[in-house]
């Protein structure tokens, strides 16, 4: 998986207010840039899970 540079990753990144949003009650006395940071934090594990999904061989391969 090709890696983006750090601008071209912060500009699909949702907004802090989405992310508020999406954390609820749990965004509730985080400053913004703990917002940020946690925002952050999701987008590179999404595209972990998403590389590590693809990677793995299929369910009815014979690897194990």
């Amino acid at each position: 998986m090709e890696h983006a540079h750090a601008e071209d990753i912060a500009s699909e990144l949702i907004s802090i207010a989405r992310c508020r949003e999406l954390l609820g009650d749990e965004a509730d006395g985080l400053s913004d840039h703990e917002v940020d940071l946690i925002r952050h934090h999701a987008d590179a594990m999404a595209h972990i899970i998403v590389e590590m999904f693809l990677e793995r061989p299929p369910r009815w391969s014979s690897r194990s």
